[in-house]
C-alpha cells in the first residue's frame, strides 16, 4: 500500500545503493522524493539560432542539422568529440569531452557517435563558447529526432534540474520523481482550505502546486507553485509557534518586580554617557517585560558596540534591588570577563557582589566553595561566566533572570540547563549578529524583539578596504607610531598541509622580525590556556603589546579603545558575519579606524563578499546579504531546529508570506487551542509531524 513514509529503498529502479546516494540528500521517503523541489529550471520552450547563441554568450536551446564528427586526443587522457552542427544562420560544433583510460580499448565516444548520424536532426541545449581554439557548444543536454518535424520529449517545455550528488545524475533523478508524482502526488497532505487569499498567488492545493514546482508550462506557474507551497509551510510553522507561545503565557511566574530606585538612578547618574534613544526604548521594553505576571522571552539584538551590555545591566539592577539573583552566560572565557570587567566599573561604588565563573575562576578549590556558597546563600547577585554556571553543581537562592549572550553559539542542550537554574526565569538572549526581519519573524517567531539600531555617539564609522599585504602594513605603522594598536587575523593557528593558508604562528614570528620589528607583537589563539589568554588580552588592553596577531578568537566581546586597526588575511574565508564581528573590534572611540581585507581568492563569490564589506558598516545589510549567501542554519545556527528544512519557503524572497501566515495563524489558536475542531485535524497532524520535538526547543531561541 502506498503511503509517504515508505522507504525508497524499495521504488522501482533504486535499491539499497541507490537510497544511500539518496540519503546524502536528505531523502529518505516516498515524501521527501516528491518535496525534493529542482534548484533551477533550463527553459526549453525558446529556440535560438546559432549566430545569436554567439552573440548572447550563454545557456541556449537550438535545433540543428548534423554534419561530421572529428575526435581529438588532449593531455592526460582528455578527449573530445566535436560534430558539425548547422542552421540556417551559421556552422558551429556541438562539443563532448570524455576521460579515456590509458588501459582500456573501449570507444569512449561510441554512444554519441551513434546518436548524431550525419543528417539527422538535433535538439541541443548547451553553452556557446568563443576560446582561442575556435567556437563550440559545449553540451548540456540533447535530443535526437530523424525528421525536422518530428516533436521531442525533453524540449519545447521547461526541464527540471535537481541537486545531484555521486552515484544520482540527472537523467535518473528526473524519471525518478516524474514516477512518485504521479503515483503518490494526491496523498500528500492539504491545509489550504484554512489559508485566506493572499496577494496575486493563485490558491493551489498541495498536490497541484507539487506538480507544478516539477513539472511548470512556463517559469511564471512554477514560481507562483512555490509560492503557495511555501505558504503552506509558514502556516505550518507558524501556527506552532502560535501554540507555543500560547502555552508559554498560561505560566505565570513567581518573581514580582518593582522600580525601588536604590540603586537604578545611582548607577544612571554614574554613567559618563546618556541612554541613545534605542537604547532607552529596550530598557522600557524589557521593564515591561519583567514586570508583567509571565515571564520574559526576549531577544535583544544590536550591531557590535551599540551597547546592548548596559542595557543588561539595567535589566540585572531591577532584579538585585528586588532582592533577586541575576546570571549572564557567555560563549568564550574572553567574553565572559570583558562583560565582569565592564560590569565591575560600571557598578563602581555601589554595593552589587559581582563574581566571574568560569572553569579558570573555578579551579582552586577555596575559590570554588566561596563562590559556590555565595550563589547558595544570595550573597552573590551578579553570576558572569561560561557554560561553567551551569553545570550541576550550582545552585541559586533565588535567581530570576538569565541572559545568554551570542545565543546562537550555544546549544540547545546548554539553553535548557540554564533554565533549570531558575523556576521561571525572565530569559533575556543577545546577540551582536542583526538579524534579518524574516529570519527574525521565523527562528524567533515566539519571541519579543528589540533591536539597538543606533550607535552611542561620539563612534567615527570604521573605514574598510580590499587591500594587499603592503599597502595595509605601511598603514598600520604608521597608526602604531601614532600611539595606536592593530589586530592582525588569520584563518589557521598553524600552518596545514590540507590548506595553502597562511597562519597565526607562523606569521607572528615573521612579522615580528621584520615589519613590526620596532613594535611588540602578541599572539592569541584558541588553543592556548585561559590564563594565557587573559594575560595577552590585558597585556594588549593596557598597552604592553602595540600588534595581536589571532585567529577568530577575537571576534566578539574585546573593547580596546585605541585599537584602530584590523587587517584580515585570506578574508575570502570568512563568512560575511564574522567579518562584520572582526571588524566591530576596532572603531570603539572617536578615533578613526581602519579594516584592510586581503585576499587571494579572484572567485564571483570572494569579489562579492569584499564588495560587501567595503561599501557598508551596516550590520543588518551585511546580515541580510550573509543569509542569501549561507543560508539561515549555519548563519543563526537555526539547523538545531529544523528551520532550514524548509521545501520550497525562502527567508529572503518570503517574508511577506511569513508575516501575512503569522497573523492568521495566532488566530486559528486562538479560536481552536487544542485543535478539536475536524477543519484542523490536518493542520495537528502536520504540526506534531514537523515540531512536535521541537516547540519546546523554539520557546528558547
Amino acid at each position: 500500500m502506498l503511503n509517504l513514509d515508505n522507504k525508497i529503498q524499495y521504488l522501482k529502479g533504486i535499491g539499497p545503493k541507490r537510497a544511500q546516494a539518496f540519503a546524502k540528500l536528505g531523502i529518505e521517503n516516498t515524501g521527501d522524493l516528491l518535496t525534493f523541489f529542482p534548484i533551477q529550471y533550463q527553459d526549453r520552450t525558446k529556440i535560438i539560432s546559432i549566430r545569436d547563441a554567439y552573440k548572447q554568450l550563454q545557456e541556449g536551446c537550438l535545433f540543428v542539422k548534423v554534419g561530421k564528427s572529428y575526435e581529438k586526443v588532449l593531455s592526460n587522457g582528455l578527449c573530445i568529440l566535436d560534430v558539425e552542427i548547422f542552421d540556417s544562420t551559421s556552422m558551429t560544433y556541438a562539443r563532448f569531452f570524455r576521460k579515456k583510460n590509458q588501459y582500456s580499448s573501449m570507444d569512449i565516444f561510441a554512444l554519441v557517435r551513434k546518436a548524431f548520424e550525419p543528417k539527422s536532426f538535433a535538439y541541443i541545449y548547451g553553452d556557446a563558447k568563443l576560446e582561442r581554439g575556435g567556437r563550440f557548444i559545449a553540451v548540456n543536454d540533447y535530443e535526437i529526432v530523424q525528421n525536422e518535424n518530428d516533436k521531442p520529449l525533453l524540449f519545447n517545455k521547461i526541464i527540471p534540474i535537481y541537486p545531484a550528488t555521486e552515484g544520482l545524475h540527472q537523467k535518473f533523478i528526473r524519471e525518478t520523481v516524474r514516477s512518485v508524482v504521479e503515483s503518490s502526488c494526491e496523498l500528500y497532505p492539504d491545509v489550504s482550505s484554512l489559508i485566506p487569499d493572499f496577494k496575486n498567488i493563485p490558491k493551489l492545493t498541495s498536490s497541484i502546486a507539487i506538480q507544478k514546482i516539477h513539472y511548470p508550462n512556463t517559469l511564471e506557474d512554477a514560481e507562483n507553485a512555490r509560492r503557495y507551497f511555501a505558504l503552506q509551510e509558514f502556516f505550518i510553522l507558524e501556527t506552532a509557534l502560535s501554540l507555543s507561545r500560547s502555552n508559554v503565557k498560561k505560566n505565570t511566574k513567581i518573581q514580582r518586580y518593582t522600580i525601588q530606585k536604590t540603586l537604578l538612578p545611582v548607577f544612571k547618574n554614574n554613567l559618563k554617557f546618556e541612554f541613545t534613544k534605542d537604547q532607552k526604548k529596550a530598557i522600557k521594553d524589557i521593564f515591561s517585560d519583567m514586570q508583567s505576571v509571565y515571564p520574559m522571552n526576549r531577544m535583544l539584538t544590536g550591531d557590535v558596540g551599540s551597547g546592548k551590555t548596559v542595557v543588561a545591566l539595567s535589566a540585572i539592577l531591577l532584579a538585585v534591588e528586588n532582592d533577586y539573583q541575576a546570571m549572564i552566560v557567555a560563549p568564550t572565557e574572553i567574553l565572559a570577563e570583558q562583560h565582569y570587567l565592564t560590569i565591575s566599573n560600571m557598578l563602581s561604588g555601589l554595593d552589587v557582589k559581582t563574581v566571574l565563573a568560569t572553569s579558570s575562576t573555578l579551579k582552586k578549590k577555596n575559590e570554588k566553595e566561596k563562590i559556590l556558597s555565595g550563589f547558595e546563600s544570595g550573597d552573590i547577585k551578579i553570576a558572569i561566566g561560561t557554560h561553567s554556571l551551569i553545570e550541576g553543581r550550582i545552585k541559586f537562592k533565588n535567581l530570576s533572570l538569565i541572559i545568554v549572550d551570542e545565543q546562537h553559539r550555544f546549544g540547545v542542550m546548554q539553553k535548557f540547563a540554564a533554565l533549570d537554574k531558575a523556576r521561571t526565569p525572565d530569559i533575556l538572549m543577545m546577540t551582536a549578529t542583526p538579524i534579518p526581519r524574516a529570519l527574525a519573524m521565523t527562528a524567533y517567531g515566539e519571541m519579543d524583539m528589540t533591536a539597538i539600531m543606533q550607535l552611542p555617539p561620539g563612534r567615527t564609522p570604521v573605514k574598510t578596504y580590499s587591500s594587499n599585504e603592503q599597502f595595509a602594513y605601511t598603514n598600520t605603522i604608521k597608526e602604531l607610531k601614532n600611539g595606536n594598536q592593530a589586530y592582525i587575523v588569520y584563518p589557521l593557528i598553524n600552518e596545514s598541509d590540507k590548506f595553502a593558508l597562511k597562519s597565526a604562528v607562523q606569521e607572528s614570528e615573521k612579522l615580528s622580525q621584520t615589519w613590526f620589528k620596532d613594535f611588540k607583537v602578541g599572539l592569541l589563539h584558541g588553543k592556548m590556556k585561559s590564563s594565557e589568554k587573559n594575560e595577552i588580552m590585558q597585556k594588549f588592553k593596557s598597552k604592553e603589546l602595540n600588534v595581536l596577531i589571532s585567529t577568530t578568537v577575537i571576534e566578539v566581546g574585546i573593547d580596546v579603545s585605541d585599537a584602530t586597526i584590523m587587517i584580515i588575511h585570506h578574508a575570502e574565508r570568512f563568512g560575511l558575519s564574522a567579518l562584520h564581528q572582526l571588524r566591530g573590534r576596532i572603531g570603539r572611540s572617536a578615533k578613526q579606524s581602519y579594516a584592510y581585507l586581503i585576499g587571494t581568492s579572484n572567485s564571483e563569490t570572494a569579489r562579492k563578499r569584499l564588495s560587501i564589506m567595503t561599501s557598508t558598516n551596516n550590520g543588518f545589510k551585511i546580515a541580510e546579504e550573509d543569509l542569501k549567501m549561507r543560508g539561515p542554519g549555519e548563519l543563526m545556527g537555526t539547523t538545531q531546529h529544523g528551520f532550514s528544512e524548509f521545501k520550497a519557503g525562502d527567508l529572503i524572497k518570503d517574508a511577506d508570506i511569513i508575516e501575512f501566515t503569522k497573523s492568521f495563524a495566532s488566530k486559528i489558536v486562538e479560536d481552536d487551542p487544542t485543535f478539536s475542531k475536524n477543519e484542523n485535524a490536518i493542520l495537528k497532524k502536520l504540526m506534531d509531524k514537523h515540531f512536535l520535538n521541537k516547540t519546546k526547543l523554539i520557546n528558547i531561541g
